[in-house]
């Protein structure tokens, strides 16, 4: 099994697994930021012949996929399960980065990436660093806002031009919320991914706040008060969402990261529908399939979502194909005249255009997104407000160029960082669709993604 793992990520052009592998990282931090940061690192290999250091003092209490974490232990326990290979590679220190002598910890380490909304361990990694020349990432998040900095190359930085803005103050009074710590998670992975590949990293700032327009603009850093009402109380965990049926066509590299939010949300109702089986290659994207080989992809991720969500959300496998003919045929087209929002997320264009024209027929809110291995996109149909995304992204026209085959007959490269990214995107529009008085409306032009130009994104 696991001689298939890295099969997709292989690949890519360019990949080099070996330069990750060797690679010893340290992730600072026991929050949600750390958990969806290791959790990519260690589904695509990184530190399997190095080192994955965690350091945190406290691990925040609970479920990583389908798992309980009550301590660091069980935290190792965990990603050693994802992925085996990484079982005598990750070590975890009981420690908070509150003290420079307390940097010892970082020793012999390739890049630090500090994950907590504590400007004082930023300060510290920074410092250590930029002394010892080590690649530094940082992020930090709270609901409805994150902002990452990447300082790869540190020998370019300018200590006497910093400003304090760099090690996210704005934060320190905030929690961090799951669906933003996913999306920020995945970009800060995905910096190691292009390294991966030989593709040029550059010092950059990455933002998002869902509650801009633009979703690239930064609040005022210095009304720390002012921004911990705005955002604090946004956290999807503290809205109901318990009424709202939703429809997942696609439970493969995207639908994993999207099943994760809603079920963390607590939605209501969760239809999942796909025909495909987990295989072998899988592994290196679809985290959720770790003790799922052979099984049905719809009914694993569906078992996976009860548990998430402690039972709140209903998960209804659909173990079969989708077409537009199938889903206006009798029950079929029941389950979606009744759903709130449908959700494409497969990798073929013919699944995507006829979900598109459903969605119209139906008059109904779509989200389509796709990836490859360092962009992706998302587009957003609203009745009445936009068209149809076949006018939009031409999936028609794509569809007639393809075929419509399954994932493991296609052989297509692919890196879980981009599709935890593009996952997570979905997530948030989704909240927007189902409650813009709170959120905001969602974002009518596509968003796309690209991992290695700076700022990650455009609108």
């Amino acid at each position: 099994m696991l001689s298939l793992r890295y099969d997709r990520q292989l690949r890519i052009s360019g990949w080099d697994q070996e330069r990750i592998s060797n690679l010893k990282v340290g992730v600072i931090g026991g929050d949600y930021g750390a958990f969806y940061t290791l959790l990519p690192l260690v589904s695509m290999g990184v530190g399997e012949t190095g080192e994955l250091r965690i350091l945190a003092s406290r691990i925040k209490r609970d479920n990583l996929i389908d798992q309980r974490i009550n301590i660091g232990s069980d935290l190792v326990s965990i990603l050693t399960e994802i992925n085996p290979l990484l079982s005598k590679r990750i070590r975890y220190f009981r420690v908070d980065l509150v003290r420079e002598e307390l940097s010892f910890f970082l020793n012999d380490l390739d890049v630090i990436i500090d994950t907590t909304n504590n400007p004082v361990s930023k300060v510290v990694a920074f410092k250590y660093a930029i002394k010892e020349n080590v690649k530094y990432i940082s992020f930090s998040t709270a609901p409805c806002y994150g902002r990452m900095s990447v300082l790869w190359n540190i020998k370019s930085t300018q200590l006497d031009s910093l400003d304090v803005g760099l090690f996210l103050p704005e934060f320190r009074l905030l929690q961090q919320e799951e669906i933003m710590s996913m999306l920020f998670g995945g970009l800060a992975s995905g910096t190691l991914s292009n390294y991966a590949s030989n593709r040029k990293q550059v010092n950059e700032e990455v933002i998002c706040n869902l509650l801009n327009k633009n979703r690239k603009s930064m609040p005022n850093i210095h009304d720390i008060y002012g921004i911990t009402l705005k955002y604090k109380y946004r956290d999807p965990t503290n809205i109901d969402f318990s009424s709202k049926k939703i429809i997942i066509i696609g439970a493969g590299a995207l639908g994993n990261p999207v099943a994760i939010a809603l079920a963390k949300a607590r939605v209501g109702g969760l239809i999942i529908i796909d025909y495909d089986i987990v295989e072998e290659t899988n592994l290196n994207r679809q985290y959720c399939y770790y003790d799922s080989v052979n099984m049905n992809k719809a009914e694993a991720l569906a078992r996976k979502v009860s548990v998430m969500s402690g039972g709140a959300t209903k998960a209804i496998p659909i173990p079969k194909k989708f077409t537009l003919e199938e889903a206006l045929k009798g029950a079929f087209r029941k389950i979606f005249e009744h759903a709130d929002l449908i959700l494409v997320l497969v990798d073929n264009f013919d699944a995507r255009a006829d979900a598109a024209d459903l969605a119209e027929k139906l008059n109904k809110p779509l989200i389509s997104a796709g990836t490859s291995p360092f962009t992706g996109h998302i587009a957003v149909y609203i009745p009445g407000k936009t068209r149809n995304l076949n006018e939009v992204m031409r999936y028609r026209d794509h569809a007639a160029k393809t075929d419509r085959l399954r994932c493991i007959e296609v052989h297509e490269p692919s890196v879980v960082t981009t599709n935890q990214v593009i996952g997570s995107l979905v997530a948030l529009e989704t909240l927007k669709i189902l409650k813009p008085e709170i959120y905001g409306e969602p974002s009518y032009k596509p968003i796309t993604y690209y991992s290695y130009i700076p700022g990650r994104f455009e609108l």
